[in-house]
């Protein structure tokens, strides 16, 4: 074992328990830091022109993205590790020992860094992160006001995976490697993201709905055509979303903020449009609301009405939407629909047809050409 350091050698940083294991035949620390120690081992300010060193090209709106949520919820945010490589000379690891000077864990002890090696260190995971917590710490130093917001920031934590590599293709490799990973699926978000509005709002309509009620999909993002489902949750989510702001409109952070203040009225009005505006719409939904129509005939309903589509509902919600906008009467334009044809292969004269969503003598619609 390499002879122990004095805590007090001026050539390392002060030292911070961590624990080694080895990881692709590198060794590699594990470790948290507060904010203000990161700020201070990493002070550069991530570049946004070019790719470097073992970063992808950083994008500014995923930096700002990430800061205004740190901003929005201080007291409340979660940030995964960020990934560093250094110089391997950089580190002296010292394992626990116990008062006779036995080693306790060869992997868990104190790690000192070199203090003229730490320009070796290098992020290739997490720059989006670094740079939002620089901004961050910017904004809060220029306010004077926020002067506590910034205290507490700094003393806040995150964790470190510092690997023992210095050579940058490595990093690079490495970077890329961690990067394969699989990313959320749309319905877990939409099931799991209890700070946007219309997802919430979607998981209740899927509870509560005598139309949607039992008839979401919640394990895929998408409704199978043998399916006894509508629609799968985060399609549902966009469509309450079109439903409220219509398709040219956006749920903007302060817009959702006031959907979240006021949850109750969102849920409200969206129930109103599942259970009384598309019922009196289409026969087809009027049936499934009462319990006249039963969940199994859905797979063979759909081969007779495009009612069924998940693209079709969302039209419903952009042109309730945009009715409303002029009245709060919907009742004509639920008529208008209920007696449309919505049947497959319909030439001219069909409602989707002559609205160019669906190209004569074809069964689907086309869905990017639903605005």
């Amino acid at each position: 074992m390499a002879p122990r350091i004095s805590l007090g050698d001026r050539q390392y940083i002060a030292p911070i328990p961590a624990h080694r294991f080895q990881q692709g035949g590198r060794d590699v620390y594990y470790f948290t830091l507060d904010i203000a120690t990161l700020d201070g081992m990493l002070p550069n300010r991530v570049d946004e022109n070019v790719i470097k060193q073992a970063n992808r090209r950083l994008t500014p709106n995923h930096a700002r993205n990430i800061q205004q949520y740190l901003e929005d919820r201080p007291d409340d945010w979660l940030l995964g590790a960020m990934l560093l490589g250094i110089a391997p000379d950089a580190l002296h690891f010292e394992p626990y020992e116990n008062e006779d000077g036995q080693l306790i864990s060869d992997n868990f002890g104190e790690l000192l860094i070199k203090n003229r090696r730490i320009n070796t260190m290098r992020i290739f995971d997490g720059q989006h992160r670094r740079r939002a917590i620089q901004d961050v710490l910017a904004g809060l130093e220029s306010d004077g006001q926020r002067v506590a917001g910034r205290a507490t920031l700094e003393k806040a934590s995150i964790p470190i995976v510092l690997y023992a590599e210095e050579d940058m293709q490595a990093l690079r490799q490495m970077f890329s490697d961690a990067s394969k990973t699989k990313r959320i699926e749309a319905n877990v978000v939409a099931q799991f993201d209890q700070r946007d509005a219309f997802n919430l709002t979607a998981n209740r309509i899927a509870a509560e709905s005598n139309l949607f009620g039992g008839r979401v999909e919640m394990n895929r993002t998408t409704v199978s055509y043998s399916s006894q489902c509508l629609i799968a949750v985060n399609q549902l989510s966009e469509t309450l979303r079109t439903l409220e702001v219509g398709y040219e409109g956006r749920n903007t952070r302060n817009r959702n903020n006031a959907y979240m203040l006021d949850i109750e009225t969102l849920f409200a009005r969206c129930l109103a449009w599942a259970d009384d505006f598309m019922p009196q719409a289409r026969k087809e939904y009027a049936g499934l609301a009462s319990g006249d129509t039963d969940n199994d005939l859905i797979p063979y309903q759909r081969a007779d009405s495009l009612a069924y589509s998940t693209t079709f509902m969302r039209i419903l919600a952009g042109c309730y939407h945009n009715w409303c906008a002029e009245s709060p009467d919907w009742e004509p334009l639920a008529t208008f629909l209920r007696d449309a044809n919505l049947e497959p292969d319909s030439g001219r004269g069909a409602l989707l047809v002559d609205a160019g969503v669906v190209l004569p003598g074809e069964k689907s619609l086309v869905g990017r050409r639903q605005e």
